[in-house]
């Protein structure tokens, strides 16, 4: 191969390559899924994209129910961002005992519950700067507790309610 070729190939890769590394914002999948009233949580980030889609369109209200059964201290840490971005856009997180209960069965429910939200508290500032997050700042959100075939209270569903503006 002469020195003319071989001038001509190393400039073409080194165009090819400067070009590949050119796209600084590489498209993102948009979610082809409606906007739902109401979700089942599957901890995974199509989730994520789904609660972002429901909330961003025009519902009052967007319920969350669980496949699994779910205590009030052990909320998944995914949901917890979403609570954190209720609270950073200065909505509250609230936790709606069981309906059918006059008390629960375990004194320290309510102390599992505030350990949730603490938690959910701590995540705040972190959950402020991440965007996928900020279409729940316009929210409040309850944590509904039912009462289980054992006689004991776990997470029924969260529920985002648009406050009012």
């Amino acid at each position: 191969m002469n020195n003319s070729v071989r001038k001509k190939l190393l400039l073409i890769g080194a165009v090819v390559f400067f070009l590949a590394g050119c796209e600084s914002n590489p498209a993102q999948p948009v979610s082809t899924a409606p906007a739902q009233a109401e979700l089942q949580f599957v901890d995974l980030q199509g989730f994520d994209r789904d609660l972002a889609v429901s909330l961003s369109a025009p519902l009052p209200k967007v319920e969350v129910a669980f496949y699994d059964r779910i205590t009030p201290s052990a909320m998944p840490e995914r949901l917890q961002h979403w609570m954190a971005s209720v609270e950073a856009g200065g909505g509250s997180v609230k936790v709606v005992p069981p309906k059918s209960s006059v008390t629960a069965k375990s004194p320290f429910l309510l102390i599992s519950a505030i350990s949730t939200l603490w938690t959910a508290s701590k995540m705040v500032k972190e959950v402020s700067v991440q965007s996928r997050f900020k279409a729940a700042q316009s929210f409040d959100a309850e944590i509904i507790l039912k009462t289980d075939d054992k006689g004991e209270s776990v997470v029924d569903k969260v529920v985002f309610i648009q406050r009012k503006k």
